[in-house]
């Protein structure tokens, strides 16, 4: 009949040593070089947050901004205007496709609004990213 004896089935099922001693032996040989894409995709994207406090800042002031000028001036140093100057100096490429786009979506609204300083940093990070991307 049979030559070699039949495994029941739960003797064909990796043990938990055998499934680690694998995986480590696999990234030994290769494996690793995903890591860093994974790392990628698995990291938060610092330019999200700082394009979204923009955005909630910009909210506040048109939802809550007294209508006389000093006090217009003095409501936008405390909503929009700090996450702005954060903006402007970005240097950073975006470390996400999510954080490319909202550095590309921002450039294009900022950019039909008229000379705005966010367009030319939030493209380079978006730039960056896609970049980088290609290079992975």
């Amino acid at each position: 009949m049979l030559d070699k004896p039949v495994q029941a089935a739960g003797e064909a099922m990796l043990t938990r040593r055998q499934l680690i001693a694998a995986s480590s032996a696999a990234a030994a040989v290769g494996v690793a070089g995903m890591a860093p894409i994974a790392a990628h995709a698995a990291a938060a994207d610092p330019i999200l947050d700082a394009v979204s406090a923009f955005r909630a800042g910009m909210a506040d002031f048109n939802a809550n901004a007294p209508l006389d000028d000093a006090g217009t001036n003095a409501y936008s140093a405390i909503s929009w205007k700090p996450p702005h100057a954060v903006l402007t100096t970005w240097t950073a490429p975006a470390i996400s496709r999510d954080g490319a786009m909202a550095a590309l979506r921002l450039a294009v609204e900022e950019e039909d609004t008229g000379d705005s300083p966010l367009v030319g940093p939030m493209m380079r990070a978006a730039l960056a990213y896609l970049e980088q991307e290609g290079a992975l």
